[in-house]
This record gives structure tokens, sequence and C-alpha cells, in this order.
């Protein structure tokens, strides 16, 4: 399998700023069971969680990726790229790959402060990404010395991922 990579600067959104974030691409060419990875580097700014969600659905949908695991994929961004933002420090970066009917999705930022699953109060804002990142993935964790968080989603669309044993959520529910 030969990869190539590329780079380009994210276009600008009509009317308004980037927010600061800069696209590296790479993608496989001519192999039906190829690999597809692409990266993303962001300024740690609020605006860049819907630029990550948005351009995360481009990519899968150009990856031809059944809509159920897009959606779920697009939730899981939104949640670690959030967390890597406002806990994290300097800027973030958005790895997806997708081959063997799973969709590796990392978000790594400079802070060695993990990630952490806690249980939010019915009168709490947040606190609940994290358990919607275990019930959303078939697995995720905490990698390279706290740096970054990664989830797993199937994209068999035969089962829900919520329905399946997670090794990483000891959460019934999910």
């Amino acid at each position: 399998m030969r990869m190539t990579t590329h780079r380009t600067a994210t276009p600008p959104r009509p009317g308004g700023d980037d927010g600061g974030a800069h696209v590296v691409g790479a993608a496989t060419a001519g192999c039906p069971m190829a690999s597809h990875v692409f990266e993303m580097v962001m300024e740690p700014m609020d605006v860049n969680v819907a630029q990550a969600r948005r351009t995360t659905a481009t990519v899968l949908k150009q990856w031809s990726l059944p809509e159920a695991p897009a959606e779920d994929a697009r939730l899981v961004v939104s949640e670690l790229v959030s967390n890597a933002i406002i806990h994290g420090s300097g800027d973030v970066r958005l790895r997806l790959r997708h081959d063997d009917h799973e969709l590796r999705i990392r978000v790594t930022d400079d802070s060695t402060a993990p990630a952490r699953r806690r249980r939010a109060s019915a009168a709490d804002l947040g606190g609940r990404g994290l358990h919607l990142v275990a019930c959303l993935s078939l697995r995720w964790g905490i990698a390279d010395g706290g740096r970054t968080t990664y989830a797993v989603i199937p994209t068999l669309t035969e089962a829900p991922p919520c329905r399946r044993t997670t090794q990483s959520s000891a959460d019934p529910t999910c």
C-alpha cells in the first residue's frame, strides 16, 4: 500500500475568519481496502470545534462512510476537540484514520494531564463528554503520556456501537 501525503491550507469560511486552522491530509489510492488518513491542526479556539466537526463530516463523506458511524464520529470529534481546547494547552491536532472497518480518532494537545471521565450531576452543564465518547466507541483511551485521547468507531452498521461490550467503559448502559 502506497500512501501519498499532501499539505494544504484550510480555505477560510466565506465572510469569516478561518480560526487559525491548518490541514495536513493524506490518502491512499488504488486499493479498495486501503487506509485513509486525515490530520488537522488547530489553534485552541472555541470556533475550531465546529470547524473540526464540519471538516470531519466532509472527509468521512469523501471516504464513503455510512451515515450512522459518521454521525457518531462527528459527535466524538466534537467532544474530544472541545476537551482539548478547554482542558489542554497549545495547538490541537485531530487525526482520523479509516481502515479495516474501523475509524480511529485521535486528538492531541500539549498537556500531559490525561482526560478523565467524571460523573456529572443533573444540574451540571458539562462533564458528560467522555461518557458519550465511551458509549459511541468500540474502545477509547489515553496515549502519549496523557497528550492524546483516542476513540475507535466501528464503521460496519450491523450493530450500534453502544450495544457492544467496550474495554474502556465500566458503565453497563453503554
